[in-house]
């Protein structure tokens, strides 16, 4: 079973996420944690969960996104784990940022849920191979 944990505070996003993933494979368990001062609290007082993909919003409040990803990258256990970042705005600035900071990848928010499908395909496709 592979486990997305899921950063978001928009509850609306937290369960596209679970309905596409679903669609996509019986074996993608979504948690999630609804901004990122939650999402370390349990990244660094639960040494027992070790997720295998991320996925992180950038534009959160308490701890942004970028914020998070930095102290994740800090975290040994998931300094391997692949994390993606996500927004409604691409900018190729905040993109470039994301990777500096150590992200694996940039995904646009999309209002079509057949566009986040595909991204979301091929990112679960890589991490089976």
């Amino acid at each position: 079973m592979l486990i997305a944990f899921i950063i978001d505070d928009d509850l609306d996003d937290q369960e596209i996420f679970t309905l596409v993933t679903h669609e996509i494979s019986d074996n993608v368990e979504c948690i999630f944690a609804n901004d990122g001062m939650q999402a370390l609290n349990k990244l660094k007082t639960d040494a027992s969960f070790t997720p295998g993909l991320i996925f992180i919003d950038i534009n959160m409040p308490k701890v942004n996104g970028m914020q998070c990803l930095s102290e994740i990258k800090k975290i040994k256990r998931l300094q391997h784990i692949p994390v993606y970042m996500y927004s409604t705005s691409a900018e190729q600035a905040i993109v470039e940022q994301c990777k500096n900071y150590g992200a694996a990848g940039f995904i646009k928010k999309h209002i079509d849920t057949n566009d986040l499908k595909t991204d979301l395909e091929k990112i679960i496709s890589c991490l089976k191979t």
